[in-house]
């Protein structure tokens, strides 16, 4: 059944120029996956086609189109994070033979002559479960994600109003295998924002205009465990200087010197040398929502909406482990007057301690967004989605954090040029702002029974320069989902606390949705500063050095809503 004359024409060419711009986006990284179940299954394009209450993060203006009172319930639960990292060394482009540093000193002594391998190539390894944060508590070994919305629109007024709790930024996964390779990047590591509360207003300026705005009250947390090794020639060079100097003994001359063997025997660039834990938390950050929404007729509709940065200064407890070797590196400098002189003169450690732990601060500004959508509905059973999304993740240059104390490993990156300083770890990001589209589409078969299916494509907002701190590479989202009409009628009001108990047992409708997430990357040995450079000279860390690296992500994800209205 056709509604009103559609221009067939002017859909098929906005469609056009729409999918022909996608082969120029560029896309997000972990943002809105888990908000709304309606729009999880049209690949979040509702801007111009908003999902109820959830309106209120989507397109505050959207409010305007829900009457009376409206109440949704949902909760998203992702089953599957896996994430698999294989590793294999790499190919010295100087040289045509396998990278290794020092010249292969510390590899395998039965090697095939000119093959030095690193004791992790051929090696893989593959998530546990995803994480996920809760204030005070923790991380919890399980990714779910609540979300709830309400709504009310006086009888006969141009003004709605809500609230809502959701999760717009988060992503979580842990490798517990004490084995796992993995583990030199990130062994459990965790980001998330919480809208604890989100009020809203909006406002119907004509018959086809409308407004609105809501600001988040949120709680912001990070959690990070890794262990840390150093494989480059600086560090092979104390290993191989401990060597050659086990038994260089010429009393009482080392005693004043340099005792041996020298470095306290030094550091093999394939061991662990420690290992980094933290979690912090900002419990009062803010950000606003300003949304539009045009709806000229039944067959068209626009939106767009902003959704500002949300400052963020996380604090916590670390703690910073060192390794028997590391500590005897430290210790060596302290254990003649010429070896204390130098560690004065270059500000190093002399003691050496098994731990440090402490408080420490970490600024993550969660980015700005903007979003503009069309919906199309050629038919009246059919509607087509389309939204283009902005990200201004390059406003995340730096992840900086400040320690409360030197911290020892720090002091001697400082030989390698490090300039951030010894209570300082500086990692730059590389992060990019971002442009990519997601597409939905709706069609009720019948009156009590909708089809949804939706897709987006999101390229990496991290270059291949810059890889490492968070690996989130390129990422297609398919999406597919129900919803279902339970009760044409709306709820009488409740008579007392049971009645609404009763009612609330009984949804007017309900969403369902499934999203499979898949991704697949590649990366050569010597290419990210900040994951397998082979120049120890670029600081701080680059823990696969000479390695090549593939990498896959799977995920399942789960959702269901439940609606009401009075």
């Amino acid at each position: 059944m056709i509604v009103t004359k559609r221009p067939t024409t002017v859909i098929v060419v906005t469609f056009f120029l729409v999918f022909t711009f996608s082969a120029y986006s560029y896309g997000a990284l972990f943002e809105q996956l888990a908000v709304s179940t309606k729009a999880s299954t049209l690949g979040n394009a509702v801007t111009a086609y908003p999902p109820g209450p959830m309106s209120i993060h989507y397109n505050p203006a959207g409010l305007t189109k829900l009457e009376g009172t409206h109440f949704n319930q949902g909760v998203f639960w992702i089953p599957v994070m896996a994430k698999t990292g294989k590793f294999k060394q790499g190919i010295d482009p100087d040289t045509g033979e396998y990278w290794a540093p020092f010249g292969g000193y510390f590899n395998p002594l039965n090697r095939p002559e000119g093959e030095p391998k690193d004791p992790l190539h051929g090696t893989e390894g593959t998530t546990d479960n995803g994480t996920m944060i809760l204030p005070i508590i923790g991380d919890l070994p399980v990714l779910i994600a609540p979300d709830m919305g309400v709504s009310y629109s006086p009888p006969g007024s141009r003004w709605t109003f809500g609230i809502a709790q959701y999760v717009p930024f988060g992503v979580g996964m842990e490798h517990a295998d004490e084995n796992d390779p993995n583990r030199f990047i990130g062994s459990n590591v965790g980001i998330q924002r919480l809208i604890v509360a989100a009020p809203a207003v909006a406002y119907q300026l004509s018959d086809t205009v409308s407004v609105g705005v809501s600001t988040g009250i949120g709680i912001n947390a990070m959690k990070f465990t890794s262990s840390m090794r150093t494989p480059n020639d600086m560090v092979a060079l104390t290993g191989a200087l401990g060597e050659a100097t086990e038994n260089l003994e010429i009393p009482p001359i080392t005693e004043l010197t340099l005792p041996p063997p020298w470095f306290g025997g030094g550091l093999s660039p394939y061991e662990q040398v420690g290992k980094l834990d933290f979690l912090c938390e900002d419990f009062f950050t803010t950000s606003y929502n300003l949304g539009f929404l045009w709806e000229p007729n039944d067959w068209f509709a626009f939106g767009a909406v902003y959704q500002s940065q949300s400052e963020t200064d996380m604090s916590g407890h670390y703690e910073m482990e060192f390794e028997r070797s590391f500590q005897n590196v430290v210790n060596w400098l302290g254990s003649s007057p010429m070896t204390i002189s130098i560690a004065a003169i270059f500000a190093l450690p002399y003691r050496g301690t098994p731990l440090q732990e402490g408080t420490m601060t970490i600024d993550v500004p969660f980015p700005a967004r903007t979003q503009f959508g069309i919906m199309l509905r050629p038919i009246e059973r059919l509607r087509l989605l389309c939204d283009l999304n902005w990200t201004e993740w390059g406003a995340w240059e730096n992840m900086e954090i400040c320690f409360d104390q030197d911290i020892q490993l720090l002091q001697f990156a400082r030989m390698m040029g490090y300039q951030g300083g010894p209570r300082k770890l500086i990692m730059k990001t590389g992060f990019e702002n971002t442009w990519h589209l997601g597409y939905g589409l709706e069609f009720d078969v019948t009156k009590q029974l909708a089809l949804r299916l939706g897709y987006e494509k999101r390229p990496s907002s991290v270059p291949d320069e810059w890889f490492g701190p968070v690996p989130m590479p390129d990422m297609e989202i398919y999406s597919i989902g129900l919803g279902l009409n339970l009760e044409d009628a709306r709820k009488k009001k409740p008579k007392d606390p049971m009645d609404f108990q009763h009612q609330l047992s009984k949804p007017c409708s309900i969403d369902v949705g499934f999203t499979w997430l898949t991704s697949e990357y590649k990366l050569k040995s010597n290419t990210s500063k900040n994951f397998n450079s082979t120049n120890f000279t670029i600081p701080v860390y680059n823990p696969f050095a000479g390695l090549d690296y593939e990498q896959k992500i799977t995920s399942y994800v789960i959702a269901i809503n439940a609606n009401f209205k009075w």
